[in-house]
């Protein structure tokens, strides 16, 4: 019989985020019952159903109809992942942006954990949905610093991310030594990413972008040299985009919302030892901060990339990255249970 610690794990589906998550947990020393399900699209059975999800969303504000649509075809295989704890408890839960489920999903699990934690990857303006969960859980984590100043009554825990510390598969490729980016185009970082393709391309530093996009927009504005566009079909898994962030020279990021927190990419790069180049001015303030390994610029001025990249990366103490290893973190987050 398996005696580690037992997990339910809720989170969205992210390209195979939520297998990560289970990887590095079951590497922790947990076992996982993972309930991450494809949400993407809604099933409508008829137009009945989809004029009553028309109807909430425009009239009731209610968003729980749509995701109750989304998530009726996944019922029979959650109580198939959770009939093995029977009448037992599972340690713990860990639920990822909560919100994405029905309310009722996340009170089952309530039910089942001994002690459920929520972590809250968007603020809490963006999805303010989740609000109507804090109940369910016994300790909320969030992304955004600002959201435990502006929501005091709920005793939020501010959060950083993690880099992943499971075992990764061998090297399947050679070191490309290019300026990795994988990301969404949005609007609000274009313009950063732009002008560092444009100085990039001027220097001839060599680039491997990966930008997902439904329509021509992006290759419309960023044209196609050190660029590959992706859809549904060809993006990268996460797992498979940390074994590009291991073969690159450097890894960039592009900032969406100012004094927000830092994106995975960030911690992508801590792990391998990898430059980071990022608009994010925030990461300045971190323990892990060497200039010499991170890039810190403000989206118009580029002076000195050409020289940071040709320096070497100064080690970070093992104590302070260790810090921000998934393991450690998740060990921080049931502390206390």
């Amino acid at each position: 019989m398996d005696k580690r610690p037992t997990v339910i794990l809720a989170a969205p589906f992210i390209y195979g985020l939520d297998q990560c998550i289970e990887k590095n947990l079951y590497h922790a020393g947990y076992s996982v019952a993972n309930l991450c399900f494809d949400e993407r699209d809604t099933p409508y059975p008829n137009l009945g159903t989809r004029l009553i999800a028309q109807f909430h969303k425009r009239i009731t504000g209610n968003t729980d109809y749509k995701k109750s649509l989304k998530y009726r075809r996944h019922e029979a295989e959650i109580a198939r992942r959770l009939a093995p704890f029977g009448s037992r408890k599972a340690d713990f839960a860990l639920c990822i942006n909560a919100h994405v489920y029905p309310r009722r999903i996340i009170a089952q699990i309530r039910e089942r954990a001994r002690f459920c934690v929520g972590f809250q990857w968007d603020g809490i303006g963006k999805f303010p949905d989740i609000l109507g969960y804090l109940d369910l859980f016994d300790r909320m984590l969030v992304f955004d610093p600002a959201d435990v100043e502006k929501y005091p009554q709920h005793r939020f825990q501010a959060a950083s991310n993690f880099y992943f510390d499971y075992p990764l598969p061998e090297a399947g490729q050679p070191e490309n030594g290019g300026i990795y980016f994988l990301g969404g185009y949005e609007d609000n970082r274009a313009q950063a990413t732009e002008t560092f393709l444009r100085h990039a391309r001027a220097r001839r530093l060599p680039l491997d972008f990966r930008i997902y996009c439904k329509d021509g927009r992006a290759q419309k504005r960023f044209g196609s040299e050190g660029v590959r566009y992706l859809d549904r079909s060809s993006i990268l898994s996460f797992e498979e985009n940390l074994m590009a962030v291991r073969a690159s020279l450097a890894v960039a990021d592009f900032v969406q919302y100012r004094d927000y927190g830092l994106s995975l990419r960030v911690f992508d790069a801590l792990r391998f030892g990898k430059k980071l180049i990022t608009t994010n001015q925030s990461v300045t303030r971190y323990d892990f901060y060497r200039p010499e390994n991170i890039f810190a610029w403000d989206g118009k001025d580029l002076s000195g990339l050409e020289n940071f990249l040709e320096t070497s990366c100064q080690p970070v103490p093992e104590a302070v990255r260790r810090q921000y290893a998934f393991s450690t973190w998740i060990a921080r987050a049931f502390a206390a249970a």
